[in-house]
């Protein structure tokens, strides 16, 4: 398990799934958008987008009707972004088999931290 996709950060201590997640990227916004974009249209997702937030929406209703995720892209540093993914509508067990899925798609966006101890080991 790298530590860029840690899904520990889905649940809270008493181990309950948490409604919104985030990771940090160091790939330029539009690409990120577009590997989101890739990654939920095959999950059934209807996607919209708006500057560097997006809303994706299933087409397909679940247990608690049609689950709506929202995710905003931020910049914390010139070549660094936080990726915000928060469940806004529907079952939050959904959204964490969702997360799982995007994460998977997502391993080449998500920056990891142990990218940084390779460098300064060489």
């Amino acid at each position: 398990m790298s530590a860029g996709l840690n899904l520990g950060n889905l649940f809270d201590s008493e181990q309950e799934f948490k409604r919104e997640t985030r990771f940090t990227s160091k790939c330029p916004p539009k690409e990120i958008v577009r590997k989101i974009e890739e990654a939920a249209k095959p999950l059934g997702f209807d996607v919209q987008k708006k500057n560097y937030k997006l809303r994706l929406e299933k087409v397909k209703a679940g247990r608690k009707g049609n689950l709506n995720v929202a995710t905003e892209i931020l910049q914390v540093a010139p070549s660094l972004h936080m990726v915000e993914v928060r469940k806004a509508k529907g079952d939050t067990l959904e959204f964490h088999k969702f997360y799982k899925n995007l994460s998977k798609t997502l391993k080449d966006v998500v920056w990891k931290s142990d990218d940084l101890q390779t460098q300064h080991a060489s």
